[in-house]
């Protein structure tokens, strides 16, 4: 991971830069339709406890969050790893980084919501430990048929 840097201090134009790279990437890559960047954007406009922006020599590498559902748990979000970046470790640090601190702040529970096309991530986040906890029925969303599925990670399990 040779000239990486992650950082939490975010901008307005952080912000947007996550949205377009969600909105871009997941069109050329999924097929999602421009609904799926407002939805992001859209959730970016909620209340926010953490994002973390990586970058590869001052460029945009990826990013992560996380959003408090509740005194107990916390909301991954926004996971996005450029794809000059894959295989590099990015995705691995960010999500370290990401239950680190949400065991620094006492959290014992972390979910998530993906939906059935994405196996890359979903192989991520069974490297650490998140386990399929539910799925929807198949519908139309951002252009697609997927399922949606929550992902569950107990941090108990360290204490």
């Amino acid at each position: 991971m040779q000239g990486i840097t992650v950082r939490h201090e975010i901008t307005g134009e952080d912000i947007r830069l996550i949205v377009d790279r969600h909105r871009l990437l997941y069109e050329k890559e999924f097929g999602f339709d421009p609904t799926f960047g407002d939805y992001v954007a859209k959730t970016l406009q909620g209340k926010i406890d953490r994002v973390w922006i990586a970058e590869q020599n001052g460029t945009f590498a990826g990013c992560i969050g996380v959003v408090e559902a509740d005194v107990h748990t916390a909301q991954l979000r926004w996971f996005l790893v450029e794809p000059e970046a894959r295989g590099s470790g990015l995705g691995k640090a960010l999500m370290e980084v990401l239950i680190h601190y949400c065991e620094g702040k006492g959290y014992e529970n972390i979910y998530l919501w993906t939906v059935n096309k994405l196996p890359a991530a979903k192989a991520v986040y069974e490297r650490f430990g998140f386990a399929l906890a539910e799925q929807k029925s198949e519908d139309l969303l951002w252009g697609q048929k997927l399922i949606e599925e929550r992902w569950d990670l107990s941090l108990k399990r360290n204490r």
